[in-house]
């Protein structure tokens, strides 16, 4: 196929029936991945290693990772307890591209990572274990496929720079897009978060494209629709998580997710769920109405400080807003991270599993980055130093070990967040009241039938402290229920005086789930 014109929906639809999960959507554990880095799906030895392959000259290109190398390991993901898989973009990309997000063929999957058979059969297979599967979309932007004659401008006043000449004699596909007036043309962002020019600007070599209320937006807008129409026609897949959306007119996107929407309905697809990038306040956030979910880069920037302890202000969060917040602790990009580096670089392992635990209870959907659950502790001023390999592409190991006491952390506390259904109501750190600095963490969750607090040590010392609830309760005397602990035997149960549990005893790198109840 060349152009939008090649694409007949109503042929892919036809006598096809589209898989529907029973589960809500709202209870899904997501797990990302890099196509790239994941795995090559050649038959490996397993090796038990908290390090990544790949030296960081190799992960600035393509390590041979593949579509057939996830199909191959969905029960690694399944078996974690993770109900969806999120996978960066596999379009045909600039060679020089390991990370998916420089297309120039819209309408075909990168041959170094699978072909269109495979998509559809790592969709099935996904299903089959009931999982759910998300495909990162690039809209925004195609990649590096045209040229101007003024070397690598920037953005300046919304001047509009010419066009130099196209990378290729047949590319970008679809043909659609090869005109040089479907392209803002107008150089680099400098100050992202400046409007317009964070909607017009290029993301440094990515050709941004016209997406706002003009003939020649429209035109875009129609593009765009049909060509991730097409994939998900083709593939059954589950919802789109949408690359750069900041960077994209919200009355555009919110056009383009509603058409979208429109279409999947028509064939019967329920809880398409779209999720975008918007790395901004909440006041931005809202504006893009369309989307069902959004990543939740305020806690991400804020609130996982308070996890660690390295910040003290008390933060209040929320899944009760109409959109779902999607939070994680890294990822693969690491926006305001300088150098990069894995949440699990500084930290032991005791610490690590107390900050998986606490954070897999937390309300909103939680997002796993690939190789978390391997404890990698990948650092460096350049983006591959965070996107390594967990397969060897120089040998014949991989480290997709189900020996990890990070796997097995995940495995178990995916079990009680579903027991516990935590994934709705308000969430804050509280103050913990010690005589001597202190190591321990303490988390409120609310909203739900009765308040849950977690509760956990990152020092190698016993203490004992109090912990002052941050979200009142109703009643000034509460019974605390021990739900979970590592702490050994507890034999007291304590109340709860002004809003304030007295005198908590825990162990060194120790954690405890508490119920309050009335008395």
């Amino acid at each position: 196929m060349r152009s939008i014109q090649d694409i007949h929906l109503s042929e892919l639809t036809k006598n096809k029936t589209y898989w529907n999960s029973e589960r809500p959507i709202e209870e899904e554990l997501m797990y990302f991945l890099l196509v790239d880095r994941f795995h090559d799906g050649k038959s490996r030895n397993t090796v038990l290693s908290d390090t990544g392959f790949g030296t960081l000259e190799a992960l600035q290109t393509r390590c041979g990772g593949t579509i057939q190398g996830i199909t191959g390991n969905l029960k690694y993901i399944s078996e974690m307890g993770f109900t969806s898989i999120w996978i960066n973009p596999f379009l045909q990309n600039n060679p020089e591209s390991y990370h998916g997000y420089s297309i120039e063929n819209f309408l075909e999957v990168d041959s170094q990572w699978g072909t269109k058979a495979d998509i559809i059969e790592l969709v099935s297979k996904a299903h089959d274990l009931n999982l759910r599967v998300f495909f990162d979309i690039v809209v925004n932007h195609t990649g590096n496929n045209w040229s101007y004659i003024k070397e690598n401008p920037a953005y300046k006043n919304g001047i509009r720079f010419a066009a130099k000449v196209w990378r290729y004699d047949d590319r970008p596909i679809p043909s659609d897009l090869r005109n040089f007036n479907c392209y803002s043309r107008k150089g680099r962002i400098v100050n992202w978060e400046e409007i317009p020019e964070t909607w017009d600007g290029d993301i440094f070599e990515l050709k941004d494209l016209i997406q706002d209320e003009s003939i020649i937006g429209d035109e875009n807008l129609e593009v765009m629709i049909a060509v991730y129409s097409y994939w998900f026609a083709l593939t059954d897949c589950d919802g789109f998580r949408i690359d750069a959306a900041k960077h994209i007119a919200p009355v555009w996107l919110n056009k383009f997710i509603s058409e979208i929407n429109k279409f999947v309905k028509s064939v019967n697809k329920k809880d398409f769920f779209v999720f975008a990038e918007i790395i901004g306040e909440q006041s931005l956030v809202n504006q893009y109405t369309s989307i069902d979910g959004y990543l939740d880069f305020n806690f991400y920037l804020s609130f996982v400080k308070n996890m660690l302890g390295d910040k003290k202000r008390p933060d209040v969060f929320s899944a009760e807003n109409e959109k779902i917040p999607i939070r994680f602790l890294d990822n693969h990009d690491q926006i305001g991270q300088m150098p990069k580096h894995r949440i699990a670089y500084r930290m032991n392992e005791s610490a690590f599993i107390n900050l998986l635990r606490a954070f897999l209870l937390l309300p909103g959907i939680p997002c796993i980055y690939y190789g978390t659950e391997q404890g990698l502790k990948g650092r460096g001023l350049l983006d591959g130093a965070i996107r390594e390999c967990l397969f060897n592409p120089f040998g014949d190991d991989d480290i997709l070990s189900k020996d990890s006491p990070y796997w097995k952390t995940i495995r178990e506390f995916s079990k009680i967040r579903r027991k516990l259904g935590t994934n709705t109501g308000k969430f804050a750190n509280c103050q913990v009241i010690s005589s001597i600095p202190s190591k321990c963490i303490a988390l409120q969750i609310s909203g739900l039938s009765s308040d849950k607090i977690i509760f956990y040590n990152l020092g190698a010392h016993n203490e004992q402290v109090s912990i002052k609830l941050s979200m009142p309760i109703s009643r000034t005397n509460k019974l605390v229920v021990y739900l979970y602990s590592d702490n050994g035997s507890i034999e007291n149960e304590v109340t709860i005086v002004n809003s304030i549990i007295q005198q908590i005893e825990i162990k060194p790198y120790g954690f405890i789930l508490f119920d309050i109840l009335s008395n």
